[in-house]
């Protein structure tokens, strides 16, 4: 009887510590406030697997999830300078999903940007993207083609490059996209690799 008992309890409590996992995974997820930072534009250009230009066509909509509250934008695409999915085209309106706060400041309608962009993954919404770096990824576009950041200080700048949107293509392409999860295996993890392999089929047989 007790064995029963401290069984039905630890299933209980196995099932209640998943379940809390998981919503605790889900708020964290929620938070966009949690960003790399980076210290140069080729840095920036490396972790951005979509780059656009667009014009923001309505006010930021406000909602809020989980207590935190959120905006929701739509840019519609007119250049498109990296798309690493090539599932975007120039007639396209994207869902642009941010946070009104100082490292993160939201579009405004009428403008034009340039935008360095990540497919957003989480509960908060559906197919939309977040800004790479926040504030560091958005940038205003001037009839001349210049860029200005919305940020304290300009990654351009800083890398002490011409903040020019003439410029852009060159630097993606001397920086192409590197996902961070994707890490290349080398010759000795390869070597490493077949080894074990070869072990594990020789104890097989």
């Amino acid at each position: 009887m007790k064995k029963w008992t401290i069984g039905i309890i630890s299933v209980v409590a196995v099932a209640g510590y998943v379940i809390f996992g998981e919503m605790l995974k889900e708020v964290n997820t929620s938070d966009l406030a949690v960003t790399e930072s980076f210290r140069h534009i080729d840095e920036l250009a490396t972790r951005s697997p979509v780059v656009i230009v667009g014009e923001v066509d309505r006010p930021p909509r406000p909602f809020e999830y989980h207590s935190v509250n959120f905006f929701e934008s739509r840019i519609q695409v007119e250049e498109i300078y990296r798309d690493v999915s090539h599932e975007l085209t120039r007639t396209d309106t994207i869902t642009l999903l941010q946070n009104d706060m100082e490292e993160d400041p939201l579009v405004k309608q009428g403008e034009k940007v340039l935008l360095y962009l990540q497919p957003y993954e989480g509960p908060v919404i559906q197919k939309a993207y977040r800004i790479v770096g926040l504030q560091q990824g958005h940038f205003k576009v001037s009839q001349a083609g210049t860029l200005t950041s919305v940020g304290a200080s300009n990654l351009y700048q800083k890398s002490g490059l011409s903040a020019e949107l003439s410029k852009l293509e060159t630097l993606l392409k001397d920086n192409p996209y590197m996902s961070e999860h994707n890490d290349v295996m080398t010759d000795e993890d390869i070597e490493a690799f077949n080894e074990t392999q070869k072990r594990l089929l020789e104890k097989s047989q």
